[in-house]
């Protein structure tokens, strides 16, 4: 098989060949019409190949190197993340919050004790310790829901990277059982929600203790949704929807987003209710260069924002799922 970017596709209006993945696995069968639908599902992946003719000579199927045959892509590779020398997580406790504060300690402990595996070995032992922490989420966020009247009582409080994944769950998790949505929809929010972020386990720490980045620092950031997909769905080998929210949580509404620039009803339902949660948890967590003291004005910059960046009947009901009023300071909350 020879190697082809996704522009080469574009020049074709029905294929002369198939097209496979890095894998090995058919994506596009010859004669199939190519509609801008198939090409934005094949600009998800890094590397497409197509079949070659088998007149084709072998010292020219040799000029590939191994490492393309592979389906290698080096810029996933130069970064070496430090592996933790031991498990340490942020123990502050929100004292304002409906959640225990046992039960938040332990969601930070459970989920701080899952990525250090995650980091040394994507394996089943692993993938079973996001199943227990997801667990856990839906059933101490359903014994709470119907004592909340500020979405600040569900805000786990600390380090960033020690709680955001959490805090994403959470609150989507919580607006899946507000809003009635089915049993199976609940549990893949929080699934997807806790891994959304997993591709930042293989950036550089450096990278991610930067306060402001540089444009090719930018450049290497936004690639933790590509790696973040290929850990889900090729490591964990977990369904395709769940690996979408990955790739696409970045994607904004109007189409401004990363990394393939998707819109509207292009980026899935599942995607959509993360990022917006994801994207709370930013504003409440200050970053994002909207800086805000309270989730009022957290709402408000949600809404400024509005349907350039969220669905706007998904921002409704997300604005309107607790008291809008909510003026205590996160600081305040803390102890």
């Amino acid at each position: 098989m020879e190697r082809i970017p996704v522009e080469e596709l574009i020049k074709f209006k029905m294929l002369p060949f198939d097209v496979y993945n890095e894998n090995g696995e058919k994506l596009v069968d010859a004669g199939e019409i190519l509609t801008s639908g198939k090409l934005l599902q094949l600009s998800q992946y890094d590397v497409l190949y197509k079949s070659v003719p088998k007149h084709v000579d072998r010292e020219k199927r040799s000029s590939y190197t191994q490492d393309e045959a592979k389906g290698y892509d080096p810029s996933y590779e130069t970064f070496e993340p430090e592996k933790p020398k031991e498990i340490i997580f942020d123990k502050t406790v929100n004292r304002k919050s409906k959640l225990k504060a046992q039960s938040q300690v332990d969601m930070k402990s459970y989920y701080a004790t899952t990525m250090f595996a995650l980091k040394e070995n994507a394996n089943q032992d692993a993938i079973q310790m996001v199943d227990e922490i997801k667990d856990k989420i839906l059933t101490d966020v359903q014994a709470i829901i119907p004592d909340v009247k500020y979405s600040s009582q569900l805000k786990l409080l600390g380090n960033y990277y020690d709680c955001h994944a959490l805090n994403t769950a959470i609150l989507a998790t919580a607006m899946g059982y507000k809003l009635n949505y089915e049993e199976d929809m609940i549990e893949k929010l929080a699934q997807a929600s806790l891994l959304h972020d997993i591709g930042m386990t293989r950036l550089p720490k450096e990278l991610l203790e930067k306060t402001t980045l540089s444009q090719q620092d930018n450049k290497i950031f936004q690639k933790h949704t590509q790696i973040g997909y290929k850990i889900l769905k090729y490591e964990m080998k977990l369904p395709e929807d769940i690996c979408l929210v990955a790739l696409e949580h970045h994607e904004n509404n109007d189409g401004s987003g990363y990394p393939f620039k998707l819109s509207g009803d292009q980026i899935s339902d599942l995607t959509r209710i993360v990022g917006l949660c994801s994207f709370f948890d930013d504003l409440t967590s200050n970053k994002t260069p909207h800086k805000v003291k309270n989730t009022k004005e957290a709402l408000r910059v949600m809404l400024e924002v509005g349907s350039k960046k969220f669905q706007p009947a998904l921002l409704y009901q997300f604005v309107n799922m607790y008291n809008y009023n909510d003026l205590e300071s996160y600081d305040d909350m803390a102890q």
